[in-house]
């Protein structure tokens, strides 16, 4: 933006705050990503707020990374007249057993996209391809470095194909869990840990099996080798959008859509798209169902947008309404508000700036 002073163009610059709610998230973004501004209201913040410690929901699990590790949860609900909520329970909680020197332990996000972020942790030498939809939970260890995978739950069966790079793993509350990687490796494990026995350079991928059957085993094995690295959403023409995700490996490209994913698909023009529609998991927003293909058309019928009423407002409604906007914004003082979440801080603020922009 550029205004007009004396005839010279000068850049308008907003002038600096210091918020008593609003958190610095700069400290979790790779440096080369500060020149930009950061994301708001990103699908990814906890990640970035205060400790950044608390879980993000990355369809279909929980995620969370605090002391130089990540932990995976495949979420329960609960619920009551208020709401609905996950509960997170680490099945998984993958790091390094020997950190190393000098790191201070905390991730560090090094990109993101609409769909997508990644997270490093510099400690571990890894990095997780964080991508949401995925089934799989997709890390590169950068360099040789020794794996613990623990769990809190007991492990009742593990076992690897002849070639060390598959592993199935069940725990006593009727989850499976398989491993993939990307070369060979020797893992041992106890009653709830894994190690690997030598220290470890490449990629691994880990999926929940569905309802723990076997027979969706066979479509976890066969797209394992391809996973996604960043997605975006991309606006080509009115009511739709296109998925469209970057991938490395070699194959097709698992992913899961929840219901209004599935309804807006355009068939017509996703050729290269397959709905696997026996391969479910269970979400907070419905069954997520796979699709193979690493770029979806989604389509809904045009539909009329507008910022005011079709019909309009009757003339003789007009002086209760004024009246009743205007006492709303009277009584939205920002010293009122003692909220210390950033989130409702958020809200309430932008519910006073919806209110000024009516009157």
């Amino acid at each position: 933006m550029a205004i007009n002073n004396n005839n010279k163009n000068t850049s308008f610059l907003f002038p600096h705050t210091n918020s008593t709610v609003l958190p610095d998230p700069s400290k979790f973004f790779s440096p080369n990503l500060l020149s930009t501004p950061l994301p708001t209201n990103s699908f990814f913040q906890n990640f970035v707020l205060k400790n950044g410690d608390q879980p993000e929901y990355i369809h279909p699990y929980l995620i969370k990374s605090s002391n130089s590790s990540l932990s995976v949860s495949y979420p329960s609900r609960s619920s009551n007249s208020k709401a609905i909520s996950q509960e997170f329970k680490p099945d998984l909680t993958i790091t390094s057993s020997k950190k190393e020197k000098g790191s201070n332990g905390k991730h560090v996000v090094s990109s993101y996209s609409d769909l997508s972020v990644t997270l490093d942790i510099p400690s571990t030498n890894m990095s997780f391809f964080l991508v949401r939809g995925s089934p799989y939970l997709t890390l590169s260890v950068t360099k040789p470095t020794p794996l613990s995978i623990t769990t809190i739950h007991d492990i009742i069966y593990f076992s690897s194909n002849d070639s060390s790079t598959k592993f199935t793993i069940r725990f006593n509350n009727n989850q499976a869990w398989i491993l993939y990687a990307s070369i060979k490796i020797k893992l041992r494990h106890s009653r709830s840990e894994i190690t690997s026995e030598e220290a470890f350079s490449g990629t691994i991928r880990i999926a929940l099996l569905p309802d723990s059957d076997s027979k969706h085993e066979a479509v976890l094995d066969r797209y394992s080798f391809c996973y996604p690295v960043s997605g975006d959403a991309i606006f080509r023409e009115p009511f739709c959008v296109e998925y469209k995700w970057e991938k490395k490996g070699w194959g097709d490209l698992l992913m899961l859509a929840h219901p209004l994913h599935i309804q807006l698909l355009s068939k017509n023009d996703c050729n290269n798209v397959t709905v696997l529609n026996n391969f479910k998991y269970k979400s907070i927003d419905g069954e997520l169902v796979g699709v193979v293909g690493d770029a979806w058309l989604l389509k809904t019928d045009p539909i009329s947008i507008t910022w005011y009423s079709t019909k309009g407002v009757k003339e003789k409604h007009n002086e209760r309404i004024v009246s009743s906007l205007y006492k709303d914004v009277e009584g939205l003082n920002s010293s009122s508000i003692k909220s210390t979440s950033c989130h409702t801080f958020g809200k309430l603020i932008a519910r006073a700036a919806r209110s000024l922009q009516q009157v």
